[in-house]
């Protein structure tokens, strides 16, 4: 599974991006399809797992690539 969030910067045009990459079950995948599993609900699947992280903060030249572990926030802001 893939999360992807961007902030939008308004002032400088550097939006900041992140991504989250975390291996999910068959039955897990399956619970997301049939709504059983809320996508706001999917970073605590990471307990105890490892998952792939992008970090791309506003003014970086490059992302930041690392493997991370543990729950993450999933959050929609508006």
């Amino acid at each position: 599974m893939s999360v992807f969030t961007e902030y939008v910067d308004w002032v400088a045009s550097q939006d900041a991006q992140y991504r989250t990459v975390l291996p999910i079950t068959d039955a897990e995948a399956d619970d997301l399809i049939a709504g059983r599993l809320s996508p706001h609900r999917v970073g605590a699947l990471g307990h105890g797992r490892r998952h792939l992280q992008s970090d791309w903060p506003s003014g970086a030249e490059e992302p930041s690539v690392y493997w991370g572990s543990g729950a993450f926030g999933v959050r929609e802001v508006f």
